[in-house]
């Protein structure tokens, strides 16, 4: 009787010890917050590994944080990624933010804002840039959280035929993709292209088909790796008015949620994501030029006296028109 006595004693003991284990693993799951993120760059582009390595890091930093990283496009365009993350069906981003949600995002497609790689990390890179204080007030406005703002580098245009007049503004005689941007579209066509817009993930089949003749989409490195490895496209025009920019963002909700030790290996390791990025992609840029050229890519360098008329082209036409799509109070600010 004692020894059975002592058995029960013993099961009961060992079903609680089991049961604290459970309890204690339970614990430790419920506390680890896993974290999906979501990106348009293909695989073979140079930011990919910066990201997969950003993912590594946050995952790696000992803070309960277990994080999926989906790439090219697998979750969606940048237009379908941002509704998701307001929507809080993704918790972090890295695309291009578009204006379909908020008009005044068009302050991402203000042409020749930026000429010059110090000016790129001025305005692009610094959080207290008044163009990135805007950029918060916009999207904290439906539940987005910026974390960092990468200025890849100046885009230019990619084409199959070669425009009727690049020295002026008249008739170009080509239909050229736009993206969804009303200050794009303007640009465009005041410098005597048709524009069709159309996302990103239109433009390969589209140009490749003769739907488009062209596309202002790209700086030197997407252009070659997007199109002229593909044989796409014959004529790569660099009028350096709209920047590739792209952000890293997160869902308010999402955000909120986490402790103070994991908001801060978040930011730390997406900010220095974005600064890689951006060190690599300036540098980059002229070695793909090269990499066109000897492709059998014409490329068109403008002259000093071509690009300015350009500018002021631009700037006398577009610009006043700008205020009346993000307000004259924003333009002012950025601007300034």
């Amino acid at each position: 009787m004692i020894h059975l006595k002592q058995m029960k004693l013993q099961t009961v003991g060992l079903a609680c010890v089991l049961a604290a284990s459970l309890f204690s693993s339970t614990a430790v799951w419920a506390d680890t917050v896993r974290v999906k993120i979501a990106g348009t760059l293909p695989t073979e582009h140079f930011a990919h590994e910066v990201l997969e390595k950003m993912a590594e890091n946050i995952e790696n930093a000992g803070v309960d944080l277990k994080v999926k990283y989906f790439p090219a496009s697998q979750l969606g365009s940048g237009e379908e990624l941002l509704e998701d993350a307001i929507r809080g069906n993704i918790d972090m981003v890295h695309a291009t933010v578009y204006a379909q949600k908020d008009p005044r995002l068009e302050i991402n497609s203000l042409p020749f804002m930026v000429g010059s790689s110090e000016e790129l990390r001025k305005v692009y890179g610094d959080p207290n840039s008044e163009y990135n204080k805007v950029l918060k007030e916009i999207l904290t406005s439906f539940g987005i959280v910026p974390l960092a703002t990468i200025g890849e580098g100046l885009i230019g245009m990619v084409a199959s035929k070669k425009p009727a007049d690049l020295k002026g503004f008249g008739n170009q005689n080509m239909n050229v993709r736009v993206w969804s941007s009303k200050i794009t579209k303007q640009t465009m066509e005041e410098l005597g292209f048709q524009t069709t817009t159309m996302n990103w993930a239109e433009v390969f089949p589209a140009l490749q088909a003769g739907t488009i003749d062209g596309a202002i989409c790209c700086t030197a490195e997407w252009a070659y790796s997007t199109f002229a490895v593909s044989d796409v496209g014959k004529y790569f025009i660099p009028y350096n008015a709209f920047i590739e920019s792209t952000m890293i963002y997160g869902n308010q909700k999402f955000m909120d949620k986490l402790s103070a030790e994991q908001k801060s290996v978040v930011e730390k390791y997406t900010a220095e994501a974005a600064a890689e990025i951006v060190d690599k992609a300036w540098e980059r840029n002229q070695g793909f030029i090269d990499k066109l050229k000897e492709k059998g890519w014409e490329i068109h360098e403008f002259s000093d006296e071509e690009m300015t008329a350009i500018k002021a082209r631009i700037r006398e036409k577009v610009w006043p028109q700008v205020g009346e799509v993000v307000g004259d109070d924003l333009l002012k600010r950025i601007s300034e």
